[in-house]
């Protein structure tokens, strides 16, 4: 069945060439779908469950999932998602068996030596994150380097990629942004770094208003660049660079119509 999907990808790719419409997979394809996963933690505005008067349902969305779905439309691809746990769905991509890409990732050497990746489509900003209560002065930084002068918390499974100079080895890991913030504010470490339109989503979702109170300071993480996400694809099937060869050219097709902007900026429900 992959290989089916194989030869859809490829024919779309082909009619896309030579300025044709798009080419429908075949109907022999009509049980095969793509298989992307990504982080049960969820990362609004980008992937998340939609919630159902203040409760999470199983039903995924988010703008990178917008955008995957005009493409895949386009082409008439079928797919299915699943939130996993991070270092479960990096697992499963590199596998290529159940799930052959997923939708949010940044680069490193150790990750594009393991897996294929699309163009970059979006972008976000680190903040770094203190407690006012134990900081009352702040912090002193004025590069991302500074952070170690401090402890630090994370995500376990996150690259951290942007934070040039950090021991991001000696950050104290956890499962989720929730866990990340609760044992911040119990003194387990002194900051953290994270993506501010992240936070700010989960606010969003109606449930984790971390910066509600005051108590949680954050700023801009000076000298720290913009962090660059791509979607990712699985080495371990032609499946992948067919995958990533269709959906970089319809980035490329979708900024330049100003289509892929609007879809990243679309409100949340």
């Amino acid at each position: 069945m992959l290989y089916l999907m194989l030869a859809a990808v490829l024919a779309a790719l082909s009619g896309a060439a030579h300025g044709a419409a798009p080419t429908p997979p075949p109907a022999t394809l009509s049980g095969g779908r793509v298989g992307i996963c990504d982080d049960v933690a969820e990362w609004p505005p980008y992937t998340y469950y939609r919630r159902e008067n203040g409760r999470k349902t199983k039903e995924v969305r988010g703008n990178s999932l917008r955008v995957v779905e005009a493409i895949f439309a386009r082409h008439g691809i079928r797919y299915e998602i699943q939130l996993l746990p991070w270092k479960r769905c990096l697992l499963e991509v590199a596998g290529g068996a159940r799930f052959q890409m997923l939708l949010s990732a940044t680069s490193n050497p150790e990750r594009r030596a393991a897996y294929l990746f699309s163009r970059p489509y979006y972008a976000t900003h680190y903040h770094y994150f203190y407690s006012r209560r134990a900081h009352p002065e702040g912090l002193e930084i004025r590069r991302p380097a500074d952070l170690n002068r401090y402890t630090l918390g994370g995500i376990a499974g996150y690259a951290y990629s942007q934070l040039a100079g950090v021991d991001t080895g000696a950050m104290m890991r956890t499962v989720d942004y929730p866990a990340l913030v609760k044992m911040l504010r119990a003194g387990r470490f002194d900051a953290f770094a994270e993506d501010i339109e992240v936070i700010e989503g989960m606010a969003k979702l109606g449930e984790r208003d971390f910066l509600r109170g005051g108590e949680l300071a954050h700023a801009p993480l000076p000298g720290a660049g913009e962090n660059t996400f791509h979607m990712m694809f699985t080495r371990a099937t032609p499946l992948g660079a067919a995958l990533q060869a269709l959906i970089d050219r319809e980035l490329a097709r979708m900024e330049k119509s100003g289509q892929l902007r609007k879809l990243l900026d679309a409100p949340m429900p």
